[in-house]
């Protein structure tokens, strides 16, 4: 919400604000500062009062006085304007369980709206534990207390203070508690985080500037690491800390919210409901870690002497550090580590968002060195504010060496007061309406369905408490390591190496890209194929007998052939046997020299019910099977292919690795079953068959339309922001562009493979109509003896992702 319009929803509208545990030390350290600043700002509506409701029998003056003595530790504390702020405030006393006390607070408020002649919207803040909300939500349910007095003014809502429950379960019983006396758009879940400047600033630095937002992404980050590290320790808080612990007591919230900034999606709109939205959204895209996962992926240690501080248990297994390793179910951020890290006495502030970026492929990187030249950008929170990109640049002199150089746009506020700019932001918004920086109930759930597993895995001492002396090195150092976790794939295979069998336009082109990332590929084909690879990093063997006694043990051995079917030949020529089999189980097949352990990858176009019964006769040998369906054409299989696996979970871990470099950044996932990752890619294929051939039945149309429109253009404008923008209508661009929209030099005769067959085939079997698919499958097979425009269309989009013939 604009700051005029805030302006005008708080200047015109009388507010009561009510304080249930107006004389605690929330109400001393936060409430009444940032209130006393918004005053003195004239930052609050012009008619404002407050009544502070505590179990203290203090008078009205008693109470201002005490506010007055807790403002006056203030710096800019102003005596006259304490005064008149003060004036500002009345006192009840009662305790949270009394009805009497709240019918009484009721004729306060109402004596209130008598002298200002108005019904006040009241805003009910409860600065008390969690554990008197149910009693004070019913009390004011009962006195009449949350009863507007029309439907155009005297609105009511409530602020609530985290943590929001202990537990996933406790934070829905506290939602359905809320719910019955209150409707979401009243409830104010304060995460004063969120209130941080530079935590409002992400939102600003991603969605107001283009600089970053086009590489905020697993193809360009190679990491986030959110980090708060505090010099304080628990000193006083003893009782209180020992029962929530460092993880729940900012990871869960603080953190969390943090890292929803940073990965969110680009709010549908800037109003509190998109924005929350938003953050809801990629937080429920947060995994929550298996038990292994929270063994490997989630350190947790104590500072030395915390069991001593007063009100904590002598043997306390409480955490003052962790340090966790996150990930998200989203194609932006699938497969990069998040990591969330706190800790008390760290000797050290730092509390920002670390972003590394992955270096570029090839590396410009210095020459006989290992280190890589990659960027970062930080978000600081404390102890001062600000961003810093971090980039390389030329040395100067004769010799060309680089340097790590830093932009920086950092804030050094000295008047900055600790949580009170945080809470008045807060109170403002929460007067003028706006959720925007509050938690809600799916934000606040989803939160809480990471964090469990977790703290239950800690409560079953799954992972040891390790201890660290406070203030010191060590304590950064136990902050610093990089190498405490385990990845989340695993692989048996002791080296990154393994054989491709079948090197065409597709198995060459995967060669190549693993090549580059650090794999030792042996492959095997036609000796002129392989001569033609010679230097490119690819070793080649003469035989697969020759390729096996080559890998070590497991081996991975990936099929790229050609899958001339049993059930269907996909090319002229039917051999008596498929290439697939022969490869297998021929009397020279990987079978005869294969050992227990090792695992068969078949990633070319094969059936899915071929692969069904190839699975079960290779697995009868020991041997492990793995279907994968590889989509992206020969491009995409040099620049990161699409990926869909099919067979056992635990085999596809062992090669994840493989899949991993070869696909490109969250391009790949795993479907359960013998022959799944076929039939996904069968029925990909299927549906690319009608989406190309709309496509080209809609340029025939253009075509022969009485205009003269120029096809490459229409196929830009397509291409640009509509509805139909794709790869496709991409592809088509540039075939226009190499061989004129004419397309003469074109067949208008159009190839086709099994897929296409194999899918109506399919639908058939199930007893579904798949009408485009087969009426694609139709058009190409009878464009051999009528061939069309739309033919040429056709042909020239297999030319321009498949590489293949169109001429």
């Amino acid at each position: 919400m604009a700051a005029t319009t805030h302006e005008k929803a708080l200047k015109n509208i009388p507010t009561v604000l009510v304080i249930f545990g107006a004389t605690g030390d929330l109400t001393a350290k936060k409430i009444a500062p940032a209130l006393f600043s918004l005053f003195r700002q004239g930052d609050l509506p012009e008619m404002f009062h407050l009544v502070g409701f505590s179990r203290r029998n203090l008078t009205e003056q008693e109470f201002r006085q005490y506010v007055g003595d807790v403002l006056a530790k203030q710096k800019d504390f102003n005596a006259r304007d304490c005064e008149r702020f003060c004036s500002l405030l009345s006192y009840r006393q009662g305790t949270f369980e009394n009805a009497g006390d709240y019918r009484e607070l009721r004729k306060a408020l109402k004596r209130v709206d008598d002298r200002w002649g108005v019904c006040s919207n009241k805003l009910f803040y409860l600065a008390v534990p969690p554990e008197y909300y149910e009693g004070i939500f019913r009390e004011l349910k009962s006195s009449g207390l949350t009863k507007t007095c029309s439907t155009e003014e005297g609105w009511t809502r409530v602020l609530v203070e985290k943590p929001f429950g202990e537990n996933l379960a406790g934070a829905a019983r506290l939602d359905e508690l809320l719910g019955e006396f209150f409707r979401e758009s009243q409830i104010y879940r304060i995460d004063h985080y969120l209130a941080k400047e530079m935590a409002q600033q992400i939102l600003t630095f991603r969605f107001a500037n283009n600089l970053a937002e086009q590489s905020w992404n697993n193809e360009c980050v190679e990491s986030i690491n959110i980090r708060l590290w505090e010099t304080i320790g628990v000193e006083h808080r003893g009782s209180f800390y020992d029962r929530v612990g460092a993880l729940r007591d900012v990871g869960q919230n603080h953190l969390l919210q943090l890292l929803a900034l940073v990965t969110m999606e680009h709010p549908a709109s800037l109003s509190p409901e998109a924005i929350r939205a938003a953050r809801a959204e990629v937080l429920n895209g947060l995994i929550p870690p298996d038990a292994e996962e929270v063994r490997t992926n989630a350190l947790r240690a104590q500072y030395t002497g915390y069991r001593g501080i007063t009100g904590v248990q002598k043997s306390s297994p409480t955490e003052t550090y962790f340090k966790v390793r996150a990930f998200l179910d989203s194609p932006r951020w699938r497969g990069v580590p998040i990591t969330l890290e706190s800790g008390k006495r760290m000797g050290e502030v730092k509390k920002e968002v670390e972003i590394t970026f992955k270096h570029p492929q090839p590396c410009f990187c210095p020459p006989n060195t290992e280190e890589h030249h990659k960027n970062k950008i930080v978000i600081a929170l404390e102890p001062k504010e600000g961003f810093s990109m971090e980039f390389w640049s030329k040395k100067p002199g004769l010799e060309f060496a680089m340097e790590r150089q830093t932009f920086d746009a950092l804030r050094d506020n000295p008047n900055k007061r600790q949580y009170v700019e945080e809470y008045k932001k807060l109170l403002w918004d929460a007067f003028a309406g706006d959720q925007t920086l509050f938690a809600s109930t799916a934000e606040v759930r989803a939160m809480w369905r990471f964090v469990d597993p977790i703290i239950n895995a800690w409560k079953a001492n799954a992972v040891p408490l390790t201890p660290y002396k406070p203030d010191t090195a060590e304590a950064l150092l136990a902050a610093a390591k990089v190498n405490w976790y385990a990845p989340r794939m695993e692989t048996t295979s002791p080296k990154k190496e393994l054989g491709i069998v079948g090197l065409g336009k597709m198995g060459a082109n995967i060669a190549r890209r693993l090549v580059g990332r650090g794999w030792n590929v042996f492959g095997v084909d036609q000796p002129e194929v392989l001569e033609r690879l010679k230097g490119e990093g690819i070793v080649g063997m003469k035989t697969l007998g020759d390729l096996v006694k080559k890998l070590a043990s497991p081996r991975i051995i990936w099929l790229m052939v050609p899958a001339f079917s049993a059930s269907g030949r996909i090319r002229r020529g039917k051999p008596a046997v498929s290439p697939v089999d022969e490869v297998i189980f021929g009397e020279n097949g990987l079978l005869k020299f294969l050992s227990k352990g090792d695992i068969i990858v078949d990633g070319g176009n094969s059936y899915f019910a071929d692969t069904v019964a190839r699975y079960k006769k290779v697995t009868k040998r020991g041997i492990d099977f793995i279907d994968v369906g590889v989509s992206g054409g020969p491009g995409g299989a040099l620049a990161g292919a699409c990926i869909m696996a099919g067979g056992k979970e635990a085999v596809f871990k062992k090669i994840e690795p493989v899949i991993k470099d070869m696909a490109r950044e969250g391009s790949y996932q795993f479907f359960n079953g013998a022959g799944a990752g076929h039939f996904v890619k069968m029925v990909h294929n299927g549906i690319e068959y009608g989406m190309m051939q709309s496509l080209a039945e809609g340029f025939e149309i253009l075509k022969k339309s009485k205009y003269k429109l120029d096809l490459t253009r229409v196929t830009d404008i397509y291409n640009h922001g509509s509805v139909i923008e794709s790869r496709l209508t991409g592809w088509l661009y540039g075939a226009f562009k190499a061989h004129g929209e004419d397309l003469k030099e074109i067949s208008g005769v159009v190839g086709h493979t099994g897929e296409g067959a194999w899918t109506v085939k399919t639908a058939k079997q199930m007893n579904i109509k798949a009408k485009v698919i087969e009426e694609a499958l139709k058009f190409r097979v009878n464009s051999a003896k009528h061939p069309s425009y739309a033919g040429k269309v056709l042909s020239a989009l297999r030319e321009q992702f498949g590489g293949h013939k169109a001429k």
